[in-house]
């Protein structure tokens, strides 16, 4: 048998990491052949791209088996920083304890077993808006996470925001996450994607009392809605995150949704995550990730003490 070329072989190993490191959080343009129709009533397709910069938020203990816990999505935007929807860490007036709240990170499927040490966080800290409004208004929350998320992964990386988001009306955009697979039914196992249209303002105030102009309106492309689950997760326009799942919805196909915008809120994200001093966390607004998820009413009684 012929030696292997071990020279060969290193310098491969190189390349792929280097690859690896030049892809790193960085969202590309994707064209709408890309995109399958997820969440309630979606399927799954080309799932590491996105699926790396989002995470699972839970309570800490499990009900019956780990996964069960999941109540809303997230978007990396650091390595211990992530962004999701105020309403999934509050409730009324009060706002959870971080140590009920687990991050868990590099598992496009929600009942995957994972490593406790390696592939999840615990909050150190959360910071919801000061202005936020249950179900209203400002409606953006960031979690700190006790502890760094090594760079070196490159099945978690925190996303990039290399653009600003285009969001002209009638254009096609993405969300995802692992909610309800149609109302009151069951959670997704793995993480679904929905196609969506950007729509007019207009649309959302018809049939939303809510919705503000600073927010963004979307429908669905063809099928399928966000539910239970789905909240605080990503809406990706041409490869930059440009709004957060907010609010509360049915899963009623046809629907207009609505989104709180990112740019509108770009500087109080930099601005809080960089005041995690003590962490150490520093933002580049080059570098951005986005949370999401729906906190179910049996799982709060686990996270307020």
């Amino acid at each position: 048998m012929k030696r292997p070329n071990i020279h060969f072989w290193f310098l491969w190993l190189t390349l792929l990491r280097l690859f690896a490191r030049a892809d790193h959080g960085v969202i590309t343009d994707v064209s709408d052949e890309t995109f399958e129709f997820l969440i309630s009533g979606g399927h799954t397709h080309n799932i590491f791209r996105w699926s790396r910069h989002v995470v699972s938020i839970r309570t800490v203990s499990y009900l019956k088996n780990p996964g069960d816990n999941h109540f809303c999505a997230g978007i990396l935007i650091s390595s211990r920083a992530v962004l999701t929807a105020a309403h999934c860490l509050t409730e009324y007036k009060a706002t959870l304890k971080p140590r009920g709240i687990q991050v868990v990170f590099g598992h496009f499927k929600r009942l995957d077993s994972y490593n406790v040490h390696d592939d999840s966080r615990i909050a150190d800290r959360l910071m919801v808006h000061p202005d936020y409004e249950r179900y209203k208004k400002n409606d953006l929350a960031i979690i700190r996470l006790n502890k760094r998320i090594p760079s070196y992964n490159p099945e978690v990386q925190p996303i990039a925001l290399r653009k600003k988001a285009n969001v002209t009306v009638n254009n096609t955009c993405l969300t995802m996450g692992w909610g309800q697979l149609y109302q009151h039914g069951p959670y997704s196992d793995e993480i679904l994607y929905l196609n969506v249209i950007l729509s007019s303002p207009s649309d959302c105030k018809r049939e939303i009392d809510s919705f503000y102009e600073d927010d963004i309106c979307v429908h669905p492309k063809t099928k399928g809605q966000m539910c239970a689950g789905d909240m605080g997760g990503p809406l990706i326009c041409q490869g930059a995150l440009a709004g957060i799942i907010a609010g509360t919805m049915g899963c009623s196909e046809g629907r207009s949704m609505k989104f709180v915008s990112f740019p509108h809120y770009r500087d109080w994200i930099q601005k809080t995550v960089n005041d995690f001093k003590n962490g150490g966390v520093t933002l580049t607004m080059d570098m951005l990730m986005l949370c999401g998820g729906w906190l179910v009413s049996q799982l709060y009684q686990l996270l307020l003490y």
